[in-house]
């Protein structure tokens, strides 16, 4: 990994709020702290969790979702 990144990326502690996964040595806090684009709800939640989407129907957007080509 780009030393820029690593730097950059920071792994994420704890538990899923939703499921109560304990998250993972890839999931950083930039893929789990998401909001919902439809009521603006904001959690952090585990990569299945989020692909499940918010209970209000929207989706979960995550860092990389809301700003695309970020590191690029």
């Amino acid at each position: 990994m780009p030393q820029f990144l690593s730097s950059f990326l920071v792994v994420q502690r704890g538990k899923c709020e939703e499921c109560g996964a304990e998250f993972g040595t890839s999931e950083t806090l930039q893929s789990t702290n998401v909001e919902c684009n439809n009521c603006n709800k904001k959690k952090v939640v585990c990569r299945k969790c989020k692909i499940k989407g918010c209970e209000c129907g929207g989706k979960l957007l995550d860092s990389w979702d809301k700003n695309p080509g970020m590191i690029f």
